[in-house]
């Protein structure tokens, strides 16, 4: 049948192991070196042998790729075709544990790439997480006034959120930042007296918003999260996206 004749030219066309061939090709512009010719294109080599080119012939048809050159009469020993060189530098063994110094989880450490442009390469990174290595926990929380309910629930949380972290590892810490929204129009409400309390008037625990406030450090204490925690109070602020993406970018660069 017209598709049976249509999947057959399909998978003709189709190169080895069932994937399409990219063709290398070397798209020349102004050459009058061997230099000229090499940054010209990844797959452009040239050919140095003396008597390559015909009377009349410019120097640019040294270069080509290497497969062109050769069926033209260029000797394999008489192509330049500089490629990628990677060299591996530091390539300590994977830990299997945590321990008083800091483990090796990811392997080799340090390479050395020489590029040619355009030209891409590929290398194996190896990664095994350490058994025991710390955790660092940071809870950012947005405390807009529809995440109260959240924030009940949060106060409550610390106890199983390090009973979680114990069973990855006995390092565990936690940290805590709050957010809101920037407070400008169109954002929050800039009214001086919905700027101090931007809830509701019967909402006695509300606080003025705010973009970003560290609140916690880093503590391996579950009793100073709930306590630092239970400290937070709801605010409030005028549209649906909060200041987000502006808070994890100042956990992110904050010392």
């Amino acid at each position: 049948s017209m598709d049976w004749c249509v999947l057959s030219l399909l998978l003709l066309m189709l190169g080895k192991d069932g994937l399409c061939q990219q063709e290398e090709v070397c798209s020349k512009s102004v050459i009058n070196s061997c230099d000229d010719c090499i940054r010209s294109g990844p797959y452009c080599a040239w050919c140095q042998h003396l008597n390559f080119t015909k009377a009349g012939e410019q120097e640019a048809v040294r270069c080509d790729t290497q497969a062109k050159l050769i069926a033209r009469g260029c000797e394999r020993i008489d192509i330049i075709s500089p490629h990628n060189i990677k060299t591996i530098t530091q390539q300590d063994p994977l830990s299997s544990s945590f321990d008083t110094e800091e483990p090796v989880q990811m392997s080799p450490q340090k390479i050395n790439l020489k590029l040619r442009p355009g030209l891409p390469h590929k290398f194996t990174v190896s990664f095994k997480r350490a058994e025991g290595y710390p955790v660092d926990l940071y809870y950012l929380m947005d405390l807009s006034y529809s995440m109260k309910d959240d924030l009940e629930n949060v106060k409550g949380l610390g106890k199983d959120l390090f009973a979680a972290l114990n069973k990855i590892t006995k390092h565990a810490k936690i940290g805590f930042g709050a957010f809101v929204d920037k407070t400008v129009l169109p954002y929050t409400n800039t009214n001086k007296e919905k700027l101090e309390k931007p809830c509701d008037e019967n909402d006695q625990f509300c606080q003025a918003a705010f973009g970003y406030r560290h609140v916690l450090n880093m503590t391996s204490s579950q009793d100073e999260f709930q306590r630092r925690v239970a400290g937070q109070f709801i605010s409030g602020n005028l549209d649906s996206p909060e200041g987000s993406l502006d808070a994890m970018m100042q956990a992110a660069v904050c010392g």
